[in-house]
């Protein structure tokens, strides 16, 4: 028998599929994957941190703070008694586990407040100026206090600390300034929906409980909506991370009426 070689055809190691569709599908498995793998991980980190120690969440506190420039509350040291003392005062309304406020300025010319864990409070001092009332800044404080109950902070900071418990099962050491890499802009953070909704509704329960009324506690951010509608819709440095829009200040009102909190009455002076 004589052996006849087949012709080997031109396109045999070409795929029928286009390169571009393999590269497409390629694509949307490494998007999903990361995907779940984000969720996971997001999982993880709020059972980590409900479960953290006061004394672990003090230190990553200690850390964070330590590594944030503008902080000048020595010089504004009367400001600072008298923010730590109201937030004391707002503390006592909602009884819970956390850990005490700790008040810090920020000398910063936007209006903003954050807080991180440990129970440390940022105030800027452009807010300080802005405030027209105790009561708008019981709101702010409040607010804060509610993320801080909930460990929100925490929470958002999650991914960042199952990485930073891996490590330190793994005997490896970081040290500040890796920390702020992972945690990003401390003074950005981002919560969800919900979680804004439960610090909103939570802050307006305990400034009624204190003040026996909710009067002029939206004012300050009733004004600054105001400024940025006259403004053409550019949100100032509050609202980009604590996105309270009308919807939710009609919401907080909705609220109050079903509660029967009084949203009127005398409010508290505030020296500058």
């Amino acid at each position: 028998m004589v052996y006849h070689p087949k012709e080997i055809p031109e396109d045999i190691n070409v795929t029928p599929v286009h390169p571009l569709v393999n590269f497409a599908y390629l694509l949307g498995t490494v998007v999903i994957v990361s995907g779940l793998v984000y969720v996971v991980l997001g999982a993880i980190a709020t059972q980590l941190a409900i479960r953290i120690s006061p004394e672990t969440e003090m230190k990553i506190g200690q850390q964070l703070i330590s590594s944030m420039s503008d902080i000048d509350s020595t010089s504004y040291l009367e400001q600072q008694e008298y923010l730590e003392d109201l937030a004391d005062s707002l503390q006592t309304q909602n009884a819970s586990n956390a850990l005490p406020a700790t008040i810090h300025i920020q000398k910063e010319e936007q209006a903003n407040a954050a807080v991180i864990p440990g129970g440390h409070i940022i105030v800027t001092t452009a807010l300080l100026e802005e405030a027209e009332s105790e009561n708008e800044l019981a709101f702010v404080l409040a607010h804060e206090l509610g993320h801080h109950v909930a460990r929100d902070s925490l929470k958002r900071l999650g991914r960042s600390l199952v990485f930073l418990t891996v490590f330190s099962v793994l005997g490896l050491g970081v040290d500040n300034a890796d920390l702020v890499i992972f945690t990003g802009s401390l003074t950005d953070l981002h919560y969800s929906r919900q979680q804004e909704t439960a610090a909103d509704i939570y802050a307006l329960s305990t400034v009624v409980g204190f003040y026996g009324h909710g009067g002029g506690s939206l004012d300050f951010f009733e004004r600054i909506q105001a400024k940025d509608q006259h403004l053409g819709g550019k949100l100032s440095s509050y609202f980009s991370t604590h996105p309270l829009t009308a919807e939710r200040i009609e919401l907080l009102h909705e609220v109050a009426a079903e509660k029967g909190w009084q949203m009127t009455g005398e409010l508290t002076d505030y020296q500058k």
